[in-house]
């Protein structure tokens, strides 16, 4: 479990993370957040999404693996999500990450929420409802715009 939430190391800057979904981007984000410092603990329903994540990390602590559904309350305070400095709602469907990330903010009360919501019309929707939005069509939209030089 992460140490209650009064106890961040505020000297270090260090922050309890957690993350839901370990594809491709949550386990990207999870290990380069613990070579920064912070302490994860990643939830994924799939026992075999783990397997990416540096073993070296989870062996000595800054990496925690948890087999939990993220849009359920009880997975989320089991890896005491109440407790997190900021929650990431990295798995590959938009209506999970905006769910997970509604309980996250609303009733667990975490101070950031970011949530991969791809769509543009719900990421603008649940941007309103005080979740930070990030969109991969978004984002490299932009990137083959810049490239193209329009």
């Amino acid at each position: 479990m992460l140490p209650p939430q009064n106890q961040t190391n505020a000297a270090s800057g260090s922050k309890r993370v957690v993350i839901m979904g370990c594809g491709l981007i949550g386990a990207s984000v999870a290990t380069v957040l613990a070579e920064r410092g912070h302490t994860l603990h990643i939830l994924d329903i799939d026992l075999s999404a783990f397997s990416p994540l540096p073993t070296g990390m989870i062996g000595d602590g800054r990496i925690l693996p948890i087999l939990g559904d993220g849009t359920l309350e009880v997975d989320l305070r089991r890896a005491a999500t109440q407790d997190a400095d900021m929650f990431i709602a990295a798995s590959g469907k938009d209506a999970l990450n905006a769910l997970a990330g509604q309980i996250a903010r609303h009733i667990l009360q975490v101070p950031t929420v970011i949530c991969r919501i791809n769509e543009p019309t719900r990421k603008e929707m649940y941007s309103r409802l005080g979740l930070i939005t990030i969109s991969a069509t978004s984002l490299v939209t932009e990137m083959v715009l810049e490239a193209a030089g329009s």
